[in-house]
């Protein structure tokens, strides 16, 4: 699940770059073998959940055993998982066969 995607056709590697490019589209042509093919971004919603459970757990252990911890400190703890969660997204990105 946690990986960057291949051309569904010649299995051409995509690296991160090209797949974060790529995300923005809804159709890619490869550049191997020239066909076209989907972009599915439908992954990204466990990637949501990921983040939402992860923030939580976060939010929890601060609260529970720190206990000088703010709410400033539990946004600035959040935002930091969600910036890495944003870097992790290309991972979440699947390429489909066209069907027509």
């Amino acid at each position: 699940m946690f990986k960057l995607p291949v051309c569904p056709y010649c299995k051409t590697v995509y690296h991160y770059g090209e797949v974060r490019r790529a995300a923005m589209n809804k159709e890619k042509e490869c550049y191997h073998c020239n066909k076209t093919f989907v972009v599915s971004r439908k992954q990204t919603g466990i990637l949501l959940l990921i983040l939402v459970a992860v923030c939580t757990a976060a939010d929890v252990v601060l609260f529970q055993f720190y206990s000088n911890t703010t709410i400033v400190t539990a946004y600035i703890v959040n935002i930091v998982i969600a910036v890495a969660a944003f870097f992790t997204v290309p991972f979440f990105i699947r390429f489909r066969a066209n069907k027509r």
